[in-house]
């Protein structure tokens, strides 16, 4: 890597950093102490390990890695550095998330109402858009939805990332033992 690599390399662990630094200061000295409560629960520390462990998990779901290897191989092609591609990426998701997420608490108070109320119009209408009860309800089968319907998304995550690592292994063992460079270097 160049000097300008590396450098950019520290200027993203230290944002990253500084990013779980804040985060974890604002859970255990301004959240916890509050005893804030979601729910019948207190949002406590332990609650907010859980969140981050399922955060840190959610980093490899298949969807996420397809992307980032997409724009990974995209830049190579066109000869540019995908150092940072992931981090872009990162940044991206958490504050879209973080957004969402903003924008949500704020209407809760609207829909607290309706939401006590297990008749109301937006149960039934969240009964139909909700993770497969759209199909459940207007009795979609058939062997590919059936046979998607059925698929852990988190282990084909894990998987596709072992396939990576695997295929880079095996990719930089055949380059270094079977130095195929100097095979088809002409000279």
């Amino acid at each position: 890597m160049t000097r300008e690599e590396w450098a950019s390399l520290g200027t993203m662990a230290a944002f990253i950093l500084a990013l779980h630094l804040i985060g974890w200061f604002t859970l255990v000295v301004i959240v916890a102490p509050e005893h804030y409560s979601v729910g019948s629960r207190t949002f406590g520390i332990g609650m907010g390990v859980t969140a981050y462990t399922l955060g840190m998990r959610h980093a490899f779901d298949a969807d996420h890695i397809a992307a980032i290897d997409h724009t990974t191989r995209k830049l190579m092609s066109e000869g540019r550095g995908p150092l940072s591609v992931g981090f872009w990426f990162s940044l991206g998701h958490s504050s879209v998330v973080f957004a969402l997420t903003f924008l949500l608490s704020l209407g809760v108070k609207a829909l607290a109402g309706p939401t006590r109320n297990g008749d109301s119009g937006l149960h039934a209408v969240a009964g139909w858009i909700g993770v497969g009860l759209i199909a459940e309800k207007a009795h979609l089968h058939g062997p590919f939805r059936d046979r998607i319907a059925g698929v852990d998304l988190n282990t084909v995550g894990y998987v596709v990332v072992a396939l990576f690592f695997a295929t880079w292994v095996i990719a930089l063992l055949v380059w270094r033992l079977a130095r195929i460079e100097e095979k088809w270097t002409v000279g």
